[in-house]
């Protein structure tokens, strides 16, 4: 099911799994407290999309054997929109590199191109991110 080390693989993939379950949760959160309605539904679409990964990964993780560790990060104490969504944009980043690892370690065609197909989608995230943090600093 591996290519690599099952355990590094599964490893990642709870990392993974923490990260886009922590943007479901603020997505909607910091959707909530952007005035402009065309930057609110950007905010509203990344959290949806991070719903539909988080299964993914989720299901994987039990089907490799694991656990998925369904733990998020707490909302940001200070609440500055802008430093917010530089933080988001770094999460997206980070999420795009799991899933490449993610699809370089899993042997498993199907599965593999599910995370291409993620680390595709987080590729567009950070765009969006990038676009709200400039409608954000207007």
């Amino acid at each position: 099911m591996a290519k690599g080390n099952l355990d590094e693989l599964k490893s990642i993939l709870n990392r993974a799994l923490t990260l886009e379950y922590t943007l479901i949760i603020h997505y909607p959160r910091l959707a909530a407290m952007i005035p402009d309605e065309a930057t609110r539904k950007l905010a509203s679409e990344l959290g949806s999309a991070s719903i539909k990964h988080a299964d993914i990964v989720a299901n994987a993780i039990i089907r490799l054997g694991g656990k998925p560790d369904w733990s998020f990060e707490p909302f940001p104490a200070k609440v500055d929109l802008v430093s917010i969504f530089q933080t988001q944009l770094g999460k997206e980043k980070a999420a795009l590199e799991l899933h490449r690892q993610s699809a370089y370690l899993v042997a498993d065609s199907a599965l593999r191109e599910k995370f291409e197909d993620i680390a595709k989608e987080e590729e567009s995230h950070i765009k969006m991110v990038q676009d709200i943090l400039e409608r954000l600093r207007k």
